[in-house]
């Protein structure tokens, strides 16, 4: 029939969709045939029931049994073609699940000596091929073999390691080429997906971190990104491997002013750990030619795989799990433990993604109206809540800390993921390493019912997960959002009204409602890679001021989050007051997140204070307190003359002190302290003091913009 055609589409196991559009009278004799292909002979459909118009014809049509997955099926129509049956939909059927949740751990390559098996998730594919890159134009392909629960299987002999593949999978008669979405290697810029030998990197010795973690308020973290910190193109440091995974960690490195620089950098500071900018593959920045683009990497094209700009040798997938494996141990050796940032929660482009291109439809949350939801920003929020997503995610967290030691997670947007895939993730890695940290951002955001969010909302829900406290973060140094807002830190004593909420990890009623069960979940912050920089901000919110005074309200910001009770974090550059030139958004601006080495040189004065800071909050005299009721009981906070002063009470028997007093003053004034109280002087502005316990020693007053440590003798 001229200018017309039907669309097939299954809407449960037992019926399919029929609809018919033309502009010519219809026959009233149509009849409906199912068939496995064009030429078979087909069987006859009973109509439950039909609507329409004179244009449009619906028809609902009853199979004669189940629908069986993996074939394709064709309906023909009267005076029609036969089309193919549009299967879909079946990712929304109540039974779907139950067919198809795959509970084994062998997706993706696995490599043996003589053989490597493939295994594919693609439960609506009617064909899987494997396609085997040799060389340029140089391939053979495979047909692989459906197998239950919709995963396809392929054994190639040989020794396989580093070997480049892609698969063809067929979904609704159109053939796409894909990625493995479970690869563990990739090609140069992820061309083709790569065989490595992961349990070889499994199988290494490790080196464990000397001082234990037993609560996150142990920790101390430094957010720094592999290639910023090692500052590709430049000489002001003598690191050899720049932009590097094995740059990040060597050793020995000078600055030009002969200060400590990379690794050893990071030692001096005394950190407990690394908040890595993601290090998971990632799509705008070329693998041989890192200057033609920079990016942070929040545009991931992979769950499993490394990033192969960082590796010396991204050519040869198995080296990015060699070098990446070296960098973590070594760091392990200097003591300091590994968090990657992960993006779990988008992709960097859904329509061409390996996901959508294997199971169209299934890996994406979506709206109401059926659009796909983009409240991450990035057009296609990755639906955690589906039993084969979460299952892909979990997989991952468990992956990189059984293969590479990692010892935590930072979860980009965590709020658009689901809390019981963030808690059975934190469950499974725990079962790996007892310590591992989980933490991110828990904005309130996405098309989740809000008691499934993972955002700090719920954050009694998740009582062993870490949120960026953003309540935190405005009350010390003005709204985010608003660059004119001065914040405690920038001198607008009135905050010091949520200050005390603040200091005590937001765990009590103290002018703001409770946000967290304990001080492990809040994660104290002035800065992170995103928005201003702390200078940067405080430029905006105080104008007037020159930059040694804008310097000063640095350096007691950087005091005050070692000294609150929570989780210090830092992020890099910050210490020394680096600026971003105003600019807030700086993901793919090159050269602007460089670590400003010269700087260093400059304000070093100031890296020591930091590093003064993180050993008096790192006092083994002095145990943090987590529980809400510990911080009750061992901290008392007070306010004199627009200063605040924290007391921790709560200290070992053979210390000195029988108290620390972290005094605080943003002001341009002097604030005494009580003349009755024996106080010395434990970290100053310049760095820790040396007490001789002689008068000399006393504290009476606090200066001006500063955070010092003072400590009650006993």
């Amino acid at each position: 029939m001229r200018n017309s055609f039907i669309k097939a589409q299954l809407t449960s196991l037992k019926t399919i969709q029929l609809m018919v559009f033309t502009n010519v009278p219809r026959p009233y004799d149509l009849t409906f045939t199912l068939f496995d292909s064009p030429k078979d002979e087909g069987t006859k459909l009973r109509i439950l029931k039909q609507s329409g118009s004179n244009l449009v014809n619906i028809f609902e049509l009853e199979l004669p049994k189940p629908y069986e997955f993996g074939k394709q099926y064709y309906i023909g129509v009267t005076s029609f073609n036969p089309q193919p049956v549009d299967v879909n939909n079946a990712i929304y059927f109540p039974e779907f699940d139950e067919l198809f949740n795959y509970n084994g751990d062998d997706l993706g390559a696995i490599y043996h000596k003589d053989h490597t098996d493939f295994a594919l998730w693609a439960p609506l594919a009617t064909r899987v091929a494997i396609k085997i890159c040799h060389g340029k134009d140089d391939f053979e392909y495979h047909t692989m073999k459906r197998t239950s629960k919709g995963v396809w299987r392929y054994t190639h002999p040989g020794n396989n390691l580093n070997l480049r593949y892609s698969y063809l999978v067929t979904n609704d008669g159109v053939t796409r080429e894909s990625t493995d979405p479970y690869a563990k290697g990739a090609s140069t810029n992820s061309f083709f997906s790569a065989v490595v030998d992961y349990e070889a990197i499994r199988k290494k010795s490790k080196h464990q971190p000397k001082v234990e973690i037993k609560n996150y308020v142990d920790a101390v973290i430094y957010e720094v990104g592999i290639r910023d910190f090692t500052e590709q193109n430049n000489k002001a440091t003598d690191i050899v491997n720049k932009g590097k995974y094995l740059g990040f960690v060597e050793e020995g490195r000078k600055t030009a002013g002969g200060h400590p620089a990379g690794l050893d950098y990071l030692k001096n500071l005394g950190i407990t750990h690394v908040q890595l900018n993601p290090v998971i593959d990632f799509g705008t920045v070329d693998d041989i030619d890192m200057d033609k683009k920079y990016n942070w990497g929040y545009d991931p094209i992979s769950m499993f795989a490394l990033e192969g700009s960082y590796s010396l040798h991204p050519d040869i997938p198995q080296e990015r799990l060699v070098e990446f494996r070296t960098m973590v141990d070594k760091l392990h050796k200097a003591n300091i433990r590994v968090i990657m940032d992960v993006v779990y929660n988008h992709t960097y482009n859904y329509i061409t993604s390996c996901y959508e291109k294997i199971v169209p439809q299934y890996y994406f949350r979506r709206c109401y109206n059926g659009n796909i939801s983009c409240a991450s920003g990035c057009g296609n929020d990755i639906a955690s809540e589906k039993y084969m997503v979460r299952k892909m995610i979990i997989d991952s967290l468990k992956y990189f800390a059984d293969v590479f030691d990692i010892d935590g997670y930072r979860f980009d947007l965590m709020g658009l993921s689901d809390v019981e895939t963030i808690n059975q993730g934190l469950r499974e890695c725990r079962k790996i390493k007892k310590d591992i940290m989980f933490y991110g951002e828990g904005w309130n955001m996405g098309d989740l019912p809000h008691e499934k969010k993972a955002c700090s909302d719920n954050a009694y829900q998740m009582p062993e997960v870490g949120f960026f406290n953003d309540t935190y973060r405005d009350i010390i140094k003005g709204a985010t959002f608003d660059k004119s807002a001065k914040g405690y830190i920038g001198g607008d004593i009135n905050y010091a009204f949520g200050m005390k909420f603040a200091l005590t990890g937001s765990t009590i009623n103290l002018n703001y409602e409770a946000k967290y069960a304990n001080a492990n979940q809040s994660i104290n912050y002035a800065e992170c890679h995103d928005n201003n920089t702390l200078f940067d901000k405080l430029t905006f919110s105080n104008p007037d001021e020159d930059e040694d005074t804008l310097l000063e309200r640095v350096r007691l910001t950087n005091g005050l989050i070692a000294c609150s009770i929570g989780v210090p974090f830092y992020h890099m550059g910050q210490e020394i007051g680096q600026s971003k030139k105003g600019l807030d958004n700086t993901y793919n601006v090159l050269g602007i997140n460089k670590m400003n080495w010269h700087l260093v040189d400059e304000r070093y004065e100031m890296v020591n204070y930091l590093k003064a800071m993180i050993a008096y909050r790192r006092n083994p005299d002095m145990p943090i307190p987590h529980a809400k009721e510990e911080i009750q009981k061992w901290v008392n906070i007070y306010e004199r003359d627009g200063g605040m002063f924290l007391e921790a009470n709560h200290l070992k028997t053979n210390s000195m002190y029988s108290s620390f007093v972290v005094a605080v003053n943003p002001t341009t004034k002097v604030i005494q302290v009580n003349p009755e109280d024996k106080y010395e002087l434990v970290v100053g502005t310049h760095g820790a003091a040396n007490p001789k316990h002689t008068s000399k020693n006393l504290i009476v007053s606090i200066p001006p913009l500063c955070t010092i440590v003072i400590g009650k003798r006993k």
